[in-house]
């Protein structure tokens, strides 16, 4: 009988990924005339998988199903695949491949019955020699049950240079519903472009670094694809996307090369929007050939990546090991840099993450976060609006150092399911944790590690919900924010019961900060508006919670102002850039009031001088017309029809006017 291989792309929550080597697999493996096909589960939501799933193995009728493991987020989804489709079929062989699947090698086999064979490493000649009916025993990189019990061959296999680069990363149509895939990664990143495997950098991190490639693939050296390879791969990704993601520069020239050649190539000029994770800083080279080379949307920005991960370059020296790192002023010389050659074309994600070994103590880790959050508001500052901070914790992947050093019984298959459950139902923490985090310094305290995810989360909430509040705090009292803020949590949280976390109220932790500078002649000295600030932004969180009544300006014969959603002010703090100019250029003790009116709209919140309120929206203080209203604005010579007609519908679309 012919050897049929469905290939499925196991769920994971919020994971919607193919590997992007099953592509190239497929391929490998219809170029030896075996029938295979992809299917990814992770394109549907739960409701829906079970019938999909039984609907392409009638359709297809494989003789063998391969199930990828290749990160931790499809753990349980390997489980719940290997088992229906056992349940369904018990002469099916069900074959387990990817990074995770080789990591825990015969585990699995020992505790997933539901599968039959392990494929370590590279699985093209592997997966080749099996589905042609080979003997498993004389099949590389395999694992397998015999009489005996679990065993694993020689993983003796790697596949070389000339081969990956005769096969095909970018044929969709191996994928069923390929279509959904390529819109779902359309609204992320973008399809990944494969360039090679491997890794020639050790970070402690990582589990596609140089030595986890020794653990789960036994690959010892990277193996890069041919140039022309890769533009064959773009030449056929035209038809179906014009959005790519790279995500591999071991060699920055060998990506620099590569864009030269698609230079040369003029259908594939201008063609792609590229997001690019960076492993490095941006050269001029490169960012000169990718402004030459793609799409860039000032409505629909690119994306630039880069991972400093720790803010302390010795720090990042130890972790990332033998990759060539940067001081963080470094980073921001390169951003300008950026700047200046796309024009602020490119958005650029910075991502950080904790917890790491060389920050072991309270005071190490608070110098970072206090670190971060600085930078946070140094680019905003220094109007860098295209950059984003990131900072969550760190997700350790299977086979890192981290994962070796810091798991107790890191092989056992269980150790990964108990983890990853306890994940999904935030039960291992107080606190929310947002990716695989397993590794904390035991030298914390649980009373310090509180405090750190506290301070973090209330950093995080004023930056997101009070935007004006955090910068200009950080402005006023720079690195006094961060005690302040610890001074709170011990004053007004460390003691109180329940989960702060979910049930923190941002008008009240407006309130407990206000009263906490306040308290303090030193700090109320460095931000004496604090009163005023701090009433706009629980006005401006009062009025989010508030639902606004929509009306149409002709309902109302005489119209009143609704002062729930109009508040005044000494100073327009809405006007961020200008506002944090003035304090530098006057000092926070000697700023001249600026008397700013603030309007809550449904979708906005707008600012205008006093003046010009005065002259416009405060006549409908005393309940007049329409009609009288326009002919005072033509009165005061400041009548346009259409304009004013534009602004009273919006002020009744808010309730702001009723």
């Amino acid at each position: 009988m012919e050897s049929r291989l469905l290939i499925i792309n196991c769920p994971g929550a919020y994971f919607v990924h193919v590997p992007i080597g099953t592509f190239g697999l497929c391929d490998y493996l219809s170029q030896k005339k075996i029938p295979v096909r992809m299917l990814n589960l992770a394109l549907y939501d739960d409701t829906q998988m079970a019938t999909v799933l039984n609907r392409y193995l009638e359709q297809f009728r494989p003789t063998h199903v391969g199930l990828t493991f290749h990160w931790q987020e499809t753990a349980e989804g390997v489980l719940w695949v290997g088992q229906h489709v056992r349940s369904g079929n018990d002469r099916v062989k069900i074959i387990c491949g990817g990074f995770t699947a080789g990591y825990f090698g015969e585990e699995l086999l020992k505790k997933c019955p539901s599968v039959d064979y392990v494929i370590k490493g590279d699985p093209e000649k592997p997966l080749e020699l099996l589905l042609r009916g080979a003997q498993a025993p004389e099949i590389p990189n395999l694992i397998y049950r015999d009489q005996t019990g679990v065993r694993a061959n020689e993983t003796s296999y790697c596949i070389n240079e000339e081969t990956i680069s005769r096969i095909s990363f970018s044929t969709l149509t191996y994928l069923f519903d390929h279509e959904l895939y390529i819109k779902a990664l359309e609204e992320k990143l973008g399809f990944p472009l494969f360039i090679g495997r491997g890794c020639v950098f050790g970070c402690d991190y990582c589990g596609g670094s140089r030595e986890s490639f020794r653990l789960h693939s036994a690959r010892v050296e990277p193996v890069t694809r041919s140039i022309s390879a890769i533009i064959a791969d773009l030449k056929r990704l035209k038809a179906f996307t014009r959005k790519i993601y790279i995500c591999y520069e071991i060699d920055r020239d060998y990506i620099k090369a590569l864009f030269e050649a698609m230079k040369g190539e003029k259908p594939l000029v201008k063609t792609f929007q590229l997001n690019y994770g960076a492993w490095q800083l941006f050269d001029r080279g490169f960012l000169e050939l990718y402004k030459d080379l793609f799409i860039i949307d000032k409505e629909d920005k690119p994306l630039f990546e880069i991972s400093p991960e720790v803010f302390d370059k010795r720090s990042r020296q130890k972790i990332k090991r033998h990759m060539k790192t940067y001081s963080i002023q470094e980073l921001k010389e390169n951003l300008s840099l950026v700047n200046n050659c796309l024009g602020n074309g490119v958005k650029v994600y910075i991502f950080f993450s904790r917890y790491h070994d060389p920050a072991q103590t309270y005071a190490a880790v608070r110098e970072e976060i206090l670190r971060i959050f600085r930078l946070k508001h140094d680019l905003v500052s220094e109007k860098f609006a295209n950059v984003k901070v990131y900072y969550d914790h760190l997700s350790t992947d299977i086979g890192s150092h981290y994962w070796e050093s810091y798991v107790e019984k890191p092989r056992d298959l269980d150790t990964l399911i108990s983890w990853t459950r306890r994940l999904k139902s935030q039960e291992q923490y107080s606190f929310p944790v947002d990716n695989l985090c397993i590794y904390i310094p035991k030298t914390l305290s649980e009373q310090e590690i509180f405090t750190c995810e506290f301070l973090i989360f209330i950093l995080k909430s004023l930056e997101k919900h009070s935007y004006e509040h955090f910068h200009i705090l950080f402005k006023c009292l720079d690195e006094l924010v961060i005690g302040m803020v610890e001074e709170t949590i011990a004053e007004v949280y460390a003691n109180r019961s329940g989960n702060l976390f979910n049930s923190l109220d941002h008008c009240e932790l407006l309130h407990d900060l206000k009263r906490t500078i306040t308290q303090n002649q030193s700090l109320l000295s460095r931000i004496p508006f604090i009163e005023d600030l701090t009433s706009l932004q629980i006005k401006k969180a009062m009025c989010r919670r508030t639902p606004h009544q929509t009306r149409s300006c002709y309902q109302t014969r005489r119209p009143m102002l609704n002062h729930a959603f109009i508040s005044i002010h000494d100073h327009d703090y809405l006007d961020l850039s200008h506002f944090l100019r003035r304090l530098e250029q006057e000092g926070p003790n000697n700023l001249r009031p600026e008397k700013t009116v603030i309007i809550f709209l449904v979708d906005e919140v707008m600012s205008m001088p006093y003046e010009t309120y005065r002259m416009t929206l405060k006549a409908f203080e005393t309940g007049i017309s329409l009609d009288q209203y326009y002919a005072l604005m033509h009165q005061r010579g400041i009548f346009d029809l259409s304009y004013h007609e534009r602004f009273l519908e919006k002020m009744f679309q808010s309730d702001v006017l009723c």
